[in-house]
């Protein structure tokens, strides 16, 4: 039943708004700086790859989660944003990155395999590489990304062990994790679910009374910044695709 319940919930379904504001030490959370291109947001450069801190308010009660950005084609939003929607993994991120069942299903085993709070900086930046790619090779196989503007790393650069990461989901037989997604008008990002499947299971009873919010989310990009950027040099689209490699294209 529980099952079927928590099933249920993961698709293009929203509950009623939170309020999520970053609260990242990026000083002391694990992450390393990653040399990215991302032709989509025209920006070849540094950024910060590791764990983030989210408050997730509603109401008068607040929570502080751990998780990875799941969205490498949106900046940061400004302070505390509204409105995010907590949300199954195949609602989020946002246009032009939609997750597919089997990509949302890799993310979860990833996090099985490797995620923890107390994990290494280079293993925190190298799963949140992971993600970014997923989501990006899947993005371009299925929702109509050029392969041009895919998210993606110089050739040589490190990936902090992020191909190793999604090599082992070839093999990998183990549960996957219990994940969501908080999809918003900044960065969309993945999260264990909230108290244990309960959450869930309140979820599914309210399928009913959900709404789409995808429409209210794309007006609200006016709060986007280059929050987490730190410009290191730009490449032109031809060097981009001459230096950078879109690597491991999503299964379909």
């Amino acid at each position: 039943m529980m099952a079927s319940l928590a099933a249920s919930v993961n698709a293009q379904l929203v509950t009623q708004p939170v309020t999520v504001t970053e609260i990242t030490d990026w000083n002391t959370t694990p992450e390393e700086l990653v040399t990215v291109n991302d032709p989509y947001l025209d920006y070849y450069g540094g950024l910060l790859a590791g764990i983030n801190t989210l408050e997730v308010t509603e109401g008068a009660s607040s929570t502080v989660y751990n998780g990875f950005c799941i969205d490498p084609f949106h900046w940061s939003a400004i302070g505390p944003s509204s409105p995010y929607y907590i949300v199954g993994l195949t609602g989020a991120p946002k246009s032009p990155a939609e997750l597919n069942a089997f990509t949302a299903t890799e993310i979860e085993d990833l996090w099985a395999e490797y995620y923890s709070p107390t994990m290494s900086s280079p293993d925190a930046a190298g799963l949140q590489v992971a993600i970014w790619e997923l989501v990006s090779s899947n993005a371009v196989a299925n929702d109509g990304l050029p392969i041009d503007e895919a998210f993606s790393l110089p050739i040589n650069g490190d990936d902090y062990g992020a191909s190793n990461d999604l090599a082992s989901l070839a093999t990998y037989d183990g549960p996957a994790a219990n994940l969501v997604a908080l999809t918003g008008p900044g960065q969309d990002f993945v999260i264990s679910a909230p108290d244990g499947g309960a959450t869930f299971f309140m979820l599914a009873l309210t399928v009913s009374a959900l709404v789409v919010a995808r429409p209210a989310i794309i007006k609200s990009v006016s709060q986007l910044q280059k929050a987490k950027a730190i410009p290191v040099n730009r490449c032109s689209s031809v060097q981009g695709q001459a230096n950078c490699a879109v690597r491991f294209p999503a299964k379909v």
